[in-house]
This record gives C-alpha cells, sequence and structure tokens, in this order.
C-alpha cells in the first residue's frame, strides 16, 4: 500500500483520482438526503438511474460548482450523464474486486463500430464504449458519511488508467506488482476518478453507513445517434428554473417530478398563484428577477443566492455601486436610487447587514403596481408560460399547446 499523501486534482490526469476535501456543505447534503428520501425505495445497497428518478439530485448535479469541478478535471466543458448511490452497512457489506468502470447507459441500442459487449441493468441498455470515450469521463464520488480506511474506503493503482481498457491478466498482472492507495474520506469531500482507473474496495472491518453519491460527468458527444440514458435532451431543471422566475414561485421537486405536460404547468400555476397571498407573491417574484439581474451583472451563481443571502457574501460595497445602473436593464424593474439604498442602510459602514429580503423589499414598493397584475388574469398566465418554454426549448409557439409533453413531444428531459 502506497503512503497517504495529498492526492489533488492537479495531478488527476496523472493519477486517475483524486481527493477534492470538504467541497459539500452540510446544507447541501440534507439537501441530497431529502431528494433520497423522496425516491421511496427500501434501503438496499444501491439505487441507479437517478439523474432520471429525481429532480432534486438532477438539480444538484446540474449545480456551477459540481459541474464546474468536473469541467475542470476533464479539462473541457462536462455534463452529468449518470448517477448512482452506493450505501455500504453492516447488511451490505460486500467486497468489490479489481475492475475499471467499463460501461455507459444509454437511451437506446445502435449498433456502432467500437461500441460492443450490450447488456441491460434496471431496463436501460448499458455498452462498452472505446477509450477514447471513457477518457473523457470522470466521476465525482460525493460522501455523505465519513469512510475512514476501516469502513471499505476505495483503493486505486495509481496510473493504470493510462493503459487504456486493460484485459484480465494485465489487471492481474497489476493488482499483484504494483502499490495500491486506501484513499479515505471525511463526510463533505468528493473523490474524483478516471472509469479507466483500476480500483476496489474491501469489506468493512468497523461497518457503518457509507453512502457515495457517485456522479459521472461526460465531456464528449456519443457518435452515431447514440446519446446517454440520463444525459441527453434540454435539461427539465433549467426549464423548472425559468418558469420559478417568471412567475416568482419556488416548485417543490415532488410537484416538479409531477409535471409531464403543459397542460399540468399551467393548471399548477393558476392553483399556486391563486392561493398566493399579494405581499409573499410580490416578494417571491421580484425577488427571481432581482436575482437573475444580480446574475448577469456580477456573474455569480444563482443557486449561492436566497432571500437571507447577505450582499456582502456575493459582492463588494464598490461593485454593487458601479453595477448599480445596470440592474435595471437587466431586471425590467424600476430601480431605487443608490442614495436611497445608502441612507437607509448605512451601507458604507453595514454592508454585511444588508440581505437579499431587504433590497427586495425596497423594490417591492416602486414596482408593485406593474408585477402583480401580470399574473391576474388566466390568459396572462398561459402567455408567459408559453414565452418561458419558447425561450428554453426554440420550440415554435404552435408547438406548445396543452396536451403537449415535455418529453416526447419539446425534447426536455
Amino acid at each position: 500500500m502506497q503512503k497517504l499523501k495529498d492526492w489533488t486534482l492537479t495531478d488527476l490526469p496523472q493519477n486517475g483520482f483524486a481527493l477534492v476535501e470538504s467541497y459539500i456543505s452540510p446544507a447541501q447534503i440534507e439537501q441530497i438526503e431529502l431528494a433520497i428520501s423522496q425516491l421511496h425505495q427500501d434501503a438496499s445497497a444501491g439505487m441507479r438511474h437517478l439523474l432520471k428518478r429525481s429532480m432534486g439530485l438532477r438539480r444538484f448535479a446540474r449545480s456551477e460548482s459540481m459541474v464546474k469541478l468536473a469541467s475542470t478535471a476533464l479539462g473541457r466543458t462536462a455534463k452529468p450523464v449518470k448517477a448512482i448511490l452506493f450505501d455500504k452497512t453492516a447488511a451490505t457489506n460486500w467486497y468489490v474486486t479489481w475492475h475499471q468502470d467499463l460501461t455507459i447507459a444509454v437511451k437506446e441500442r445502435r449498433d456502432i463500430e467500437g461500441f460492443g459487449t450490450w447488456s441491460i441493468k434496471d431496463g436501460i441498455d448499458h455498452v462498452q464504449p472505446p477509450a477514447a470515450v471513457l477518457s473523457q469521463i470522470v466521476a465525482l464520488r460525493v460522501h455523505l458519511d465519513a469512510c475512514p480506511v476501516d469502513n471499505g474506503a476505495i483503493k486505486f493503482i495509481s496510473g493504470s488508467h493510462l493503459s487504456g481498457v486493460l484485459e484480465p491478466a494485465a489487471i492481474a498482472l497489476l493488482r499483484d506488482n504494483q502499490p495500491h492507495v486506501v484513499l479515505p474520506a471525511h463526510k463533505g469531500d468528493i473523490i474524483a476518478m478516471s472509469p479507466l482507473v483500476l480500483h476496489s474496495s474491501s469489506q468493512s472491518t468497523n461497518p457503518d453507513h457509507r453512502r457515495v453519491l457517485h456522479i459521472e460527468y461526460a465531456a464528449c458527444k456519443l457518435p452515431g445517434g447514440l446519446k446517454f440514458a440520463e444525459g441527453s435532451g434540454l435539461d427539465g431543471v433549467e426549464l423548472i428554473m425559468a418558469i420559478e422566475e417568471e412567475f416568482g414561485i419556488a416548485i417543490k421537486d415532488r410537484h416538479a417530478e409531477e409535471l409531464y405536460t403543459v397542460g399540468q404547468t399551467y393548471n399548477y400555476l393558476q392553483t399556486r398563484l391563486k392561493e398566493a397571498t399579494l405581499d409573499s407573491c410580490l416578494t417571491q417574484k421580484i425577488f427571481y428577477k432581482l436575482r437573475r439581474a444580480i446574475v448577469a451583472n456580477y456573474k455569480l451563481s444563482r443557486h449561492a443566492i436566497d432571500l437571507d443571502t447577505p450582499l456582502d457574501k456575493l459582492i463588494t460595497y464598490e461593485e454593487l455601486e458601479s453595477g448599480w445602473p445596470y440592474l435595471q436593464l437587466h431586471s425590467e424593474l424600476e430601480i431605487p436610487p443608490f442614495e436611497q439604498i445608502q441612507q437607509c442602510f448605512g451601507l458604507r459602514l453595514k454592508l454585511q447587514t444588508l440581505t437579499m429580503r431587504q433590497l427586495v423589499q425596497q423594490f417591492v414598493a416602486l414596482n408593485s403596481g406593474t408585477i402583480f397584475g401580470e399574473v391576474s388574469f388566466d390568459d396572462q398566465i398561459w402567455q408567459r408560460l408559453v414565452k418561458v418554454i419558447v425561450a428554453q426549448t426554440n420550440c415554435k409557439i404552435e408547438e406548445v399547446t396543452l396536451e403537449a409533453h415535455f418529453g416526447k413531444d419539446l425534447g426536455i428531459c
């Protein structure tokens, strides 16, 4: 066994694996755990196809921080194409032999040169692609629990991915003659790995929950019409976010997963907007408009901004002042003079006390007459929903009907 050292992302191309410490916050882990709990599946050693089954996990996998990490690891823009949950416990305490991850999940079988050894797992077609494709995939193993050495921590043979797809005899030779690395991880750590790197794990000698959310990212397109089973098509999460921003409401994951057609979404919006009070509707709508403006103006991640976010966590006082005039352009809202904000909150001394909620309240007073009226009539709800769908899908306006199915008719997954 090799001596434990810093296995950094910089060395990933050479080693085939890396440890990224404390990348996932406790709040993000809680969100992941909530999404998993909503899948309503009995505890088992693992769950597959989570990007298709959970809007919450798909939202997490598509988050800026995760995509940035995967893209950095691969050296080019990547997208999530597969997610599995592993949980090694006292009841499911298995040994994993040395192997490479050689298959990908695809939407349908197509016979293409270089792609072979077809199989079906949980009703999804899997195929072994050429090594050139596998070299453009990275797996990010998100640790939801601590995984010390004695709890089945993953093991690697450094550099083994550089030889491409290995025959069984070559695997045995490396296993018997090359040192291996046991890589423990803390809760919130991520282990990044190439699917081609040889890896294994022992049975736990001190078994406890060892939940790992394994998400694969690809920086390539498949040839001959092949498509990743979980990564093709327009992302439904982006459409839901766009609808949330347009109507100023938050759509829970369990509701989003039940909206299969345009008509269902329209009926959902009618119900939600009629139930909303004037004040809460205004606050939410202006928040989403203002958040969109701040993201565009200051190049921030919208996932990092909520109503209780302090502004000093996002931007400096100087950035806020210099970019203030452009908020109106990006938000399409009437904005209060910057001097008024200064006077109300004493920004030069107390920028850290100003939250998004307080800023939104200042915008509400100026825009209440124009915003709330937009959602008062069913036909206007319909017009605005159609506008969002057309903008997100680039479909023709006549294709957006009550009966239109997001997946079958509009290409959204």
